[in-house]
């Protein structure tokens, strides 16, 4: 049943985090620095009200101005390591062993959700100088690292280039356009990208906000295979792929000897040396290239990874990602939450939360998204 879009306020969100801490107590983040849950509706006006404008050279027409964020510092139980030695250079900073490393990507639709995504990770992290950056860009690449920079000026990060000259040959047309942007297929990539000893990633979509510590996360076991992500093998696997594909033999064959599952690409734990060992962006490349002869599939990026990886994939807890809460891919009608206990919320399909709070009809849950909105015309936070 679709839950009807009201509007927040802090009395909403206090009780939408009573009744969600009394069916599932796990919400309540134990060791990190503060949960959302443990706020009083008058701490949301302690978070911090300067409003960062970037210089003339910007037009503050295209650019969103954003508030600084409060500054996380490690706790006592966190591992000195070499990010925090004088007079490292960045690419020591970008392999520090003890880093996490999370990869993102940055764009002017979708900045205003990395940006609370980023707020989010670094606030409920028992260790949030341990945590390293890597942001995607396919243009506007100085603009966009001076936003991060200025709204986080202690964060740990990295803008790389992404050549969308690498997919936009390969990209065909999907049930939504937006699935169709070639930033949408960096994730494939992130082997190539990123720096040698960057063995490990954590990749997160642009529309997710953490209430758990990204540590725990970080510590999935992926015994042996290439990614880990939360598997969802009562859905029909059949329907992410045309007539067509399972009609043909040769095609559908790729899934014989292995049990493939649904899991959904916005959250993943990556290990890159594995990728870069096997192969496996020329792999999905290679998908995409079948998908332009024959129409194999209807969605975006998704279907490539399931031909490639589903079936080898480490499940991790569905607590991290408790996904479709902006909907379907049509109309973005609001969402419920899944059963069980939540470490992450995931804004997949249609509807974002930004884009429904600005419109003045959120749905229910936008509003555990609003407060790591630091866009600075928010007026969630001082109202």
């Amino acid at each position: 049943m679709n839950v009807p879009c009201i509007a927040p306020n802090k009395r909403l969100l206090t009780t939408l985090a009573a009744i969600f801490a009394l069916l599932s107590p796990s919400l309540v983040v134990a060791g990190g620095r503060f949960s959302l849950f443990d706020l009083e509706p008058a701490d949301f006006n302690t978070l911090p009200s300067r409003s960062l404008s970037l210089p003339p050279a910007l037009p503050s027409s295209t650019w969103p101005d954003f508030k600084e964020a409060p500054s996380f510092r490690n706790g006592k139980e966190c591992t000195p390591s070499q990010l925090y030695h004088s007079g490292y250079k960045e690419e020591e900073n970008l392999c520090d062993s003890l880093a996490i490393h999370v990869a993102m990507t940055l764009d002017v639709t979708y900045i205003r959700g990395s940006v609370a995504a980023i707020l989010s990770i670094v606030q409920h992290s028992v260790c949030p100088e341990n945590v390293v950056f890597h942001l995607l860009a396919s243009e506007s690449k100085a603009e966009l690292a001076q936003i991060i920079k200025l709204t986080f000026p202690y964060l740990k990060f990295k803008v790389y280039h992404f050549d969308v000259n690498l997919v936009k040959d390969k990209i065909s047309a999907s049930i939504r356009a937006a699935l169709e942007q070639p930033l949408n297929y960096a994730r494939s990539y992130l082997a190539e990208i990123l720096p040698m000893c960057v063995k490990r990633v954590i990749y997160l979509d642009s529309d997710v906000v953490l209430i758990d510590d990204i540590s725990r996360l970080w510590a999935t076991n992926l015994d042996g295979h290439p990614l880990g992500a939360p598997e969802y093998c009562h859905a029909n696997f059949t329907h992410y792929f045309t007539d067509a594909f399972w009609t043909d033999a040769t095609l559908s064959a790729v899934f014989e000897g292995r049990n493939p599952c649904y899991f959904n690409t916005g959250v993943m734990v990556m290990d890159l040396e594995m990728w870069r060992f096997w192969g496996y962006t020329k792999a999905i490349e290679e998908w995409m290239e079948v998908q332009k002869s024959v129409r194999i599939y209807e969605l975006g990026s998704l279907p490539p990874f399931l031909l490639v990886f589903a079936g080898d994939v480490q499940p991790i807890e569905h607590r991290w990602n408790q996904h479709g809460l902006g909907g379907d891919n049509f109309e973005g009608l609001c969402r419920t939450l899944h059963p069980g206990p939540v470490s992450l919320l995931h804004w997949s399909g249609k509807g974002k939360p930004w884009v429904r709070l600005g419109s003045g009809r959120p749905c229910a849950l936008d509003s555990l998204w609003a407060p790591y909105d630091l866009e600075s015309n928010n007026n969630f936070l001082q109202s």
